[in-house]
C-alpha cells in the first residue's frame, strides 16, 4: 500500500491509501489518518490469515477422521 497527495480541502491535506499495483484508492483522509488506516487493515488482515490457515486445519483434521471412520465401516 502507498500514501499518496490526494488535494487541498477546506485548509486541510488530504491523502489517499492506494493498493500497490491495482491503484484502487482504499482511503481517504489526513496522513494521520491515513498512516492509523494501514495499520489497522494490515492487523486485520494478519487476523484474518491466521482464522484461515485454523480453519483450513480443522477442515483437513475433520476430513481425516471421517475418512479414518470410512475406513472403519468398510472392514
Amino acid at each position: 500500500m502507498d500514501i499518496r497527495f490526494e488535494c487541498i480541502f477546506e485548509g486541510k491535506h488530504l491523502f489517499q491509501v492506494v493498493r500497490e499495483g491495482a491503484g484502487t484508492p482504499l482511503f481517504t483522509g489526513t496522513s494521520a489518518q491515513c498512516n492509523r488506516f494501514m495499520d489497522v487493515y494490515q492487523e486485520k488482515a494478519m487476523k484474518a490469515r491466521y482464522r484461515d490457515r485454523k480453519s483450513l486445519k480443522r477442515l483437513q483434521q475433520e476430513r481425516a477422521i471421517a475418512q479414518a471412520a470410512q475406513a472403519g465401516q468398510s472392514s
